[in-house]
């Protein structure tokens, strides 16, 4: 196995590490930080720019910002029914939520 796959699951774990232990510490927004933090974007960039180039990144980063859309359906979904459902069966119906936009997004969109 090469070394930059053990890298980026490392780098990975440490993310949501740090994450977790801060939301679980009461402090969310400062969690929401490192959780939103390009840390892994960036790396991701970079070794899609070293692997393939400039025209690989940039397709990434549209699809990045397309699925923006059924990922911010997921958080919505978990702050509307976090409270009603409970944490679970909200992240769960979230999910579902998101691969179903996700899924349409697909369809229409030609060359996924």
């Amino acid at each position: 196995m090469e070394i930059k796959y053990f890298l980026y699951f490392f780098i990975g774990g440490i993310v949501v590490s740090v994450v977790t232990y801060l939301a679980s510490h009461g402090k969310g927004l400062l969690a929401a930080f490192f959780a939103n933090l390009p840390i892994i974007t960036f790396i991701t960039f970079l070794m899609i720019y070293y692997e393939s180039g400039q025209k690989a990144v940039l397709e990434y980063a549209k699809g990045l910002l397309i699925m923006l859309f059924p990922w911010l359906g997921y958080v919505f979904t978990v702050l509307l029914l976090g409270k009603k459902l409970g944490i679970p069966l909200s992240l769960f119906t979230g999910l579902l939520i998101y691969l179903i936009f996700a899924y349409f997004i697909m369809k229409i969109k030609p060359g996924v």
